[in-house]
């Protein structure tokens, strides 16, 4: 089947907006986000409140952007679906996580969230790699922040 180009973009909006409404959701279901994240006892490196609402929805287009890549793309039906499989799980523990750690108060638990969603970004790039380069690429700036959300994670459970 050929894709237009006007279907072109807008199933890559589409894909962008769905991927920013999952994150939007997640942070309305989290509760005050702002108000807890300054209550707690930070450790070094956190960063200003505000940082969040600038990197988040940037990390969310290019994540978007590389589900849309991953859905036109050509290669063989068995490794899309793969690709896909991980890119869903990971989105789908990206969302969990806010509303556990945040919304539950639940610090301890939302380390080995996080700690999974390490590993589905890390799988996603591995095997994006073999088949949709582009969007490989797109998920390490991803990759980068959970990892230093994962020490603030960490950290955060153990400082209070």
């Amino acid at each position: 089947m050929v894709i237009k180009k006007w279907q072109h973009v807008a199933l890559l909006v589409g894909t962008v907006v769905v991927v920013e409404a999952i994150g939007g959701l997640s942070a309305l279901l989290a509760g005050d986000i702002k108000q807890i994240y300054n209550q707690l006892v930070q450790p070094p490196l956190s960063p200003p409140d505000f940082v969040f609402g600038i990197v988040w929805p940037i990390l969310y287009l290019l994540i978007g952007v590389a589900a849309y890549l991953l859905i036109v793309s050509q290669y063989h039906a068995a490794a899309k679906k793969t690709n896909l499989l991980i890119f869903a799980l990971q989105l789908f523990v990206n969302f969990i996580w806010s509303i556990v750690f945040f919304g539950g108060n639940l610090y301890w638990i939302g380390v080995p969230i996080i700690l999974v969603l390490d590993a589905l970004v890390i799988a996603c790039i591995v095997n994006f790699r073999r088949n949709q380069l582009w969007a490989s690429y797109l998920m390490y700036p991803y990759l980068a922040w959970i990892l230093f959300a994962t020490y603030l994670t960490i950290a955060v459970a153990i400082l209070n």
